[in-house]
């Protein structure tokens, strides 16, 4: 009996030692992405994606446009051309179509390049103000309920205060 009474004095030491515990765990949860979204920078890192992307839009229709006037004038005397003449504007027409491919796929990587550039100091920003605040505030966890990876709905969110610390 003595034994059981020994025990049941240690079970409920833990219990409550794991009920202390848990209950000084904060947990956070913010949208990270909703907030980069509204950063004051990230209107002026589109417009600049965007400038270029047009750059590259105006180059590409320019190139499209000498491939169609070049395919329309060989469609046009193709058959009155010798073949020597009628292989080379061949194979000219492959070579713009392949240039144009080319330089379509440059294009995207360049873009993608650019974004990246302009968006990861915003996202390491954001990264920043987070840690802070969890620091700050003594949270254990902070969950990103924008990844839809939200291990639990609960806790704080602490939107505002990273809000309030990138100054938005």
């Amino acid at each position: 009996m003595k034994q059981f009474l020994i025990a049941g004095a240690v079970f409920s030491g833990l219990v409550a030692g794991f009920t202390t515990e848990a209950d000084a765990q904060k947990l956070g949860h913010v949208n990270a992405q909703e907030i980069l979204l509204n950063l004051p920078e990230r209107d002026d890192a589109q417009a600049q994606i965007e400038s270029q992307a047009a750059e590259y839009e105006q180059e590409m229709a320019r190139m499209q446009q000498e491939l169609q006037t070049k395919f329309s004038d060989y469609q046009q005397k193709a058959e009155t051309w010798p073949d020597a003449i009628r292989q080379q504007k061949e194979r000219e027409l492959q070579a713009l179509d392949q240039g144009l491919q080319e330089f379509g796929g440059t294009v995207q990587q360049e873009l993608q390049i650019l974004e990246q550039e302009l968006l990861t100091p915003m996202i390491e920003r954001v990264q920043q103000a987070i840690d802070e605040v969890g620091a700050e505030n003594g949270y254990l966890y902070i969950f990103d309920s924008s990844t839809g990876a939200t291990l639990y709905n609960g806790g704080d969110d602490v939107g505002d205060l990273v809000r309030a610390k990138l100054g938005m």
